[in-house]
């Protein structure tokens, strides 16, 4: 690839191009009268609720990409509460220990607009697009899901796209549940994607947070934390911004990360909310 391809974002099997294109097409606002459920060209207004015709609109449409890459798709819906949640998951069977899985996840529904933060240059929720939070997300696992599909791993890949994030973790804690009832299955890591790649309007940390963290003045996920220092610094060259945010989380802590702005920052740190 190119710069003008995405190289200057990234290398490898997926580029930051390439995933800006799919948020651009998820949340183009464009008008159509022809499509009922948004009256819009792109996947708007995917707000969690009985018979919401957006919602509908893009579950059809993000199950229908994991398809096109051959993947297994199932559409798990699940009772929450008075209202249902749904997430669509596309599965690749390992060839050596398929009931050992690799999951990857993001949320696809976005925050209502009773939810709105006024002002101009205040990152608020509401719109109908969520291009941040979280259609930036679900374009990494579409892209992710894409590259991946591609080849035969020894584990069981999962791609999943949970809905009712932001009613309080609904879609994704139903899955857990369910799959808890298979003790056969053994879920060996989970990457999530939130909240992807924008710092926008200052200079935030760009935060990756592993988990579960049960001793605070320990390293519990030792080997998980290596990979993302490699990964980061071995492999992307930020060894100047890890550092960084070392520094930052070490004498601020983690609450700053989601307050304080720090100039070309990487934080990798273990999290009781992970």
């Amino acid at each position: 690839l190119d710069a003008s391809q995405g190289q200057a974002h990234s290398e490898g099997w997926v580029d930051g191009r390439a995933v800006y294109e799919w948020i651009d097409m998820i949340t183009d606002e464009t008008p159509d009268p022809l499509d009922p459920a948004d009256f819009a060209k792109g996947y708007l207004d995917r707000w969690i609720g009985n018979g919401n015709p957006a919602y509908e609109d893009a579950i059809t449409f993000f199950s229908g990409v994991l398809e096109g890459y051959g993947l297994e798709v199932i559409v798990h819906r699940f009772q929450a509460g008075t209202a249902w949640a749904v997430n669509i998951c596309g599965y690749k069977t390992g060839t050596q220990v398929p009931n050992e899985w690799l999951v990857f996840g993001a949320h696809f529904d976005i925050a209502p607009p009773a939810a709105y933060t006024p002002g101009p240059d205040v990152p608020g929720y509401g719109t109908r697009t969520g291009a941040y939070d979280n259609t930036a997300g679900s374009s990494m696992i579409l892209e992710t899901a894409e590259s991946l599909s591609k080849i035969d791993t020894r584990r069981t890949m999962v791609f999943c796209l949970w809905s009712s994030e932001e009613e309080g973790l609904w879609g994704s804690t139903s899955w857990t549940e369910n799959i808890s009832d298979y003790p056969e299955i053994k879920v060996t890591n989970y990457v999530n994607l939130d909240m992807m790649g924008i710092n926008w309007p200052g200079d935030w940390v760009l935060s990756c947070y592993i988990g579960p963290e049960e001793d605070p003045d320990v390293i519990d996920q030792k080997a998980m934390y290596e990979l993302a220092e490699w990964v980061g610094a071995g492999q992307l060259g930020l060894e100047k911004e890890i550092a960084t945010g070392w520094e930052a989380w070490s004498s601020d802590g983690e609450a700053a990360m989601w307050t304080n702005q720090y100039e070309d920052a990487v934080a990798i740190y273990e999290s009781p909310t992970a």
